[in-house]
């Protein structure tokens, strides 16, 4: 989204259309001159350019235009993989399974980079001896795990193959509830590779366990869409499809922009997540535990030998908040710790006897036997 704050600005686009700049096809417009600036209608382009605006005091605010779900479709398709491999995990006797030859599991993913980095879950990947990927032109690539990560259920493979489409990862910032996305993957066996359900974000930031939060959708994640795109209308990322609830329709969830970008450019600087560590044990608050919105911080239950607060902590402390930043769930606990590096220092404020201390303390990494 870009402000402009003076409609004059919108004089760049005539100029593209007077110096023929090459459009598919052209419109014609009547510019008006005041005081020697030349203004256009926006009406008059903002069908031809894919853009809506909105008005105000301060000027226009333009944003680009939602595409159709046929576009969203062609633009992403040639991003949206099958993931296959050997596993000893499968039950011959579950109706899934019996779609898929014995032997075999597999999952979806996406092409992020077009010299063959694709992304996909952990979950997809981890039980597989060997993956190969299937693209939409059903070429099939054996594929190396460069990194996977079971707590943000993430994995990272490689495919000898150039010049692929890499999908656009949308800001998390963009991502708003009630915006409609598309689920694309290949759903209970390789006949219906590239299925898409559609939907609309139905909330962010969902506590569904103890590691990360994670972005709620209606749109349909069925058994082999794991690791596959969930996309806006235009055809960005917003999140990687991973799980729905048995027996309840219209709920599923897929891991945010937000976890995808940390989980990569961990990986792009350090070979890895280097993940942060107080190691304190907490409890949640039966608020949190039942969804409801809670204030109460987190009961400390366990202080680690290895923790930078040893010493410190007592017994019924309750931790509030990280660098003023609430913590109110251990999911929440853990989406906080991702805005730093170990070595950073950062300032706790503990509840101990209904009153707040403040501490300053640096964290450590997370320790890999964990």
């Amino acid at each position: 989204m870009k402000k402009l704050c003076k409609m004059y600005l919108v004089f760049f686009i005539v100029f593209l259309l007077i110096f023929n700049v090459a459009f598919a096809q052209s419109i014609k417009v009547t510019p008006k001159v005041i005081n020697g600036k030349m203004y256009v209608d926006l009406d008059s382009l903002k069908d031809f350019f894919g853009f809506d605006y909105v008005k105000s005091q301060d000027g226009v605010t333009i944003q680009k235009k939602d595409l159709s779900i046929s576009e969203v479709i062609d633009k992403v398709n040639k991003s949206v993989v099958a993931i296959i491999g050997d596993s000893k995990k499968i039950k011959a006797d579950d109706f899934y399974y019996s779609k898929i030859p014995a032997g075999l599991t597999h999952g979806s993913g996406v092409v992020i980079d077009k010299n063959g980095l694709i992304l996909t879950n952990n979950h997809v990947v981890e039980d597989m001896k060997q993956p190969y990927v299937i693209f939409y032109d059903a070429k099939a690539y054996k594929a190396t795990v460069l990194y996977r990560n079971k707590d943000i259920d993430l994995a990272l493979l490689k495919v000898n193959r150039t010049n692929i489409n890499p999908i656009e990862i949308e800001d998390p910032k963009n991502i708003k509830v009630g915006q409609e996305v598309l689920a694309i993957g290949t759903p209970l066996f390789l006949g219906w590779q590239n299925s898409v359900t559609k939907g609309i974000i139905s909330g962010l930031n969902r506590p569904v366990d103890e590691t990360y939060t994670f972005l709620q959708t209606d749109a349909a994640i069925n058994p082999g869409n794991s690791g596959g795109p969930l996309v806006n209308m235009q055809g960005k990322l917003v999140g990687i499809n991973t799980l729905g609830i048995e027996y309840f329709q219209g709920i599923n969830f897929a891991i945010p922009a937000e976890n995808i970008l940390y989980f990569l450019n961990h990986y792009k600087k350090f070979g890895k997540i280097k993940r942060c560590y107080l190691g304190l044990e907490f409890e949640d608050s039966w608020l949190s535990i039942v969804g409801l919105p809670s204030t109460l911080g987190l009961k400390i239950i366990d202080v680690k030998e290895d923790s930078p607060l040893k010493g410190f902590i007592q017994e019924n402390d309750i931790l509030v908040s990280i660098d003023n930043y609430p913590v109110n769930s251990i999911a929440e606990y853990n989406q906080t710790l991702m805005k730093y590096l170990p070595g950073d220092k950062v300032k706790i404020n503990i509840k101990r006897n209904g009153k707040v201390i403040e501490k300053e303390v640096v964290l450590k990494e997370y320790p890999e036997n964990k």
